[in-house]
């Protein structure tokens, strides 16, 4: 069997990238996805206002 993937995000998304797939997750199961390509979770330079490819310490994940 094939899968089909989802990138869930891009570079302007204005939300809560994490809280908005929860809420889709079975809708986009339904639609027949199923892999989600996600971006790296690690704190990045410009806080929640960052995509996590501006990676300033892969090690650090703690608070914003």
């Amino acid at each position: 069997m094939n899968g089909v993937m989802i990138q869930f995000f891009h570079w302007y998304h204005p939300g809560n990238l994490w809280n908005e797939f929860a809420e889709k997750a079975s809708y986009l199961k339904q639609l027949g996805f199923t892999a989600v390509w996600f971006p790296p979770a690690t704190k990045c330079f410009l806080g929640k206002e960052g995509r996590s490819y501006d990676v300033y310490d892969l090690y650090d994940l703690g608070g914003i």
